[in-house]
């Protein structure tokens, strides 16, 4: 895959779900459930941070995604999807964060991006979503690149 940009997302689903009596919770197998389910064929993301700040893979990065249509995404765009609602909170933890910075620094790194590479779901042209959330703390992540990358 030609990689040329990375696509953040949030799962837009609660940190965990009800199973009978026990909360289980929301990981990348659960949102390939979730995927599966639809008809999919796999989970539409590649990497998906838990609010610890563990990174789980999803689809190989030798498929392309199915997590944004719009600007061809899909193809060239590798998809993150942060397991929390940040349409309902801001507060996103300094775990996740952290966990989210380092993977995009890592595929920056490997595919030779620069943080003009790095897109919110929301402003790939055509994409009618609020993804990752109308609180996604965009300030704070960029801050964060900007000041790990030096």
């Amino acid at each position: 895959m030609d990689w040329q940009k990375i696509v953040i997302h949030h799962s837009a689903s609660p940190t965990s779900v009800k199973r009978g009596t026990t909360d289980v919770p929301v990981d990348a197998a659960m949102i390939r459930q979730w995927h599966l389910a639809k008809g999919w064929s796999d989970i539409g993301y590649h990497f998906v941070i838990l609010p610890d700040g563990r990174c789980e893979e999803g689809r190989p990065l030798f498929k392309p995604g199915a997590h944004c249509v719009a600007g061809h995404r899909n193809f060239i765009g590798i998809g993150i999807c942060l397991v929390g609602n940040f349409s309902l909170s801001d507060e996103i933890p300094e775990a996740q964060l952290n966990g989210l910075v380092t993977r995009v620094i890592s595929l920056m790194q490997i595919y030779g991006l620069g943080i003009e590479d790095v897109e919110l779901h929301r402003e790939i042209p055509g994409a009618a979503t609020e993804c990752p959330g109308r609180f996604f703390p965009e300030d704070l992540f960029g801050r964060e690149l900007r000041e790990r990358l030096g």
